[in-house]
């Protein structure tokens, strides 16, 4: 399947001027969930364009030390979220989306626990927290995004965390995993 949006402004997703700035993070998630529901597996909440509540909860197939390891590894991250990402992984260290040069104002790492914590403050876009729990080899996964405006919710930024939670989750899951979107 190819699919292209026109109209489209990227800075849009970076100044929240618009409502199209959510385009490129629903469009993921809609094909990915799409993927899991021809392939009969669960799929991942969609973005509630109505509530400031940004909360999301999957189970992964995985340990929480290897889904961990998949959150704070430049490496891991940068390859099912699709897009370069540079991480510090310790208190204070950065979390560069594009990476170190190409972002002069990454987002900060304020929480670090091993395969318990990650929390990542985005300036304006608030904070948000990995919360990992671990049982019989899986791992439940929460996502929450706080701390923002409540009268302009980031929901493109919401989005790109929704989307790639759902890549993540086939990451761990999916023999000779490829990503479901390409440039």
């Amino acid at each position: 399947m190819t699919l292209s949006q026109t109209h489209f402004d990227f800075q849009d997703v970076i100044t929240g001027k618009s409502i199209r700035g959510v385009l490129q993070t629903y469009w993921c998630l809609v094909l990915t969930n799409l993927a899991e529901h021809l392939e009969g597996r669960p799929l991942t909440d969609k973005i509630d364009f109505t509530s400031a509540e940004m909360r999301t909860t999957v189970e992964i197939a995985a340990s929480p030390e290897r889904v961990f390891e998949s959150l704070t590894s430049s490496e891991a991250v940068s390859k099912w979220f699709g897009f370069p990402i540079e991480i510090e992984p310790q208190v204070g260290g950065r979390f560069a989306m594009g990476g170190f040069d190409n972002d002069p104002e990454p987002a900060r790492i304020l929480e670090l626990e091993p395969d318990r914590k990650l929390s990542v403050g985005w300036g304006e876009n608030g904070v948000g927290s990995w919360e990992l729990e671990g049982s019989g080899g899986r791992t439940r996964l929460t996502l929450v995004q706080s701390g923002f405006d409540e009268s302009r919710p980031p929901y493109a930024a919401w989005g790109g965390f929704v989307s790639g939670l759902a890549e993540l989750r086939r990451y761990h899951e999916i023999p000779g995993w490829q990503p479901i979107i390409t440039a």
